[in-house]
């Protein structure tokens, strides 16, 4: 057997156990039945107000992502694309970026 071909079976092999103790986990917690119970703005406002921290460290990490990729495929300067990032929106990035491309193609 190749090395690779055993480098994907041994990864596809512990992949599929993950997901089964995650889907085992799962069945016997009571989460699903809290999941189905509660609206979409009853999850948002409890997350809002009782984990405001992992909110913003999600949202932070979420803006250095998207500025490294902004980085790796528009050979942008990530440090100005971070700030942007934060600051304003990930979203804004993509906007800019396409002007930029833009104005060099006129």
């Amino acid at each position: 057997m190749k090395k690779s071909n055993l480098d994907r079976t041994l990864s596809s092999s512990i992949i599929l156990i993950t997901l089964a103790f995650i889907l085992f986990g799962l069945s016997n917690s009571d989460l699903i039945e809290t999941f189905f119970t509660y609206s979409l703005k009853d999850h948002i406002d409890h997350s809002i107000i009782n984990n405001l921290d992992f909110v913003l460290i999600f949202y932070i990490f979420l803006c250095l992502q998207i500025s490294g990729y902004v980085e790796l495929k528009y050979k942008k300067d990530y440090l100005l694309i971070s700030i942007v990032s934060i600051l304003l929106t990930p979203i804004a990035i993509f906007f800019i970026t396409k002007d930029k491309e833009k104005n060099k193609n006129d």
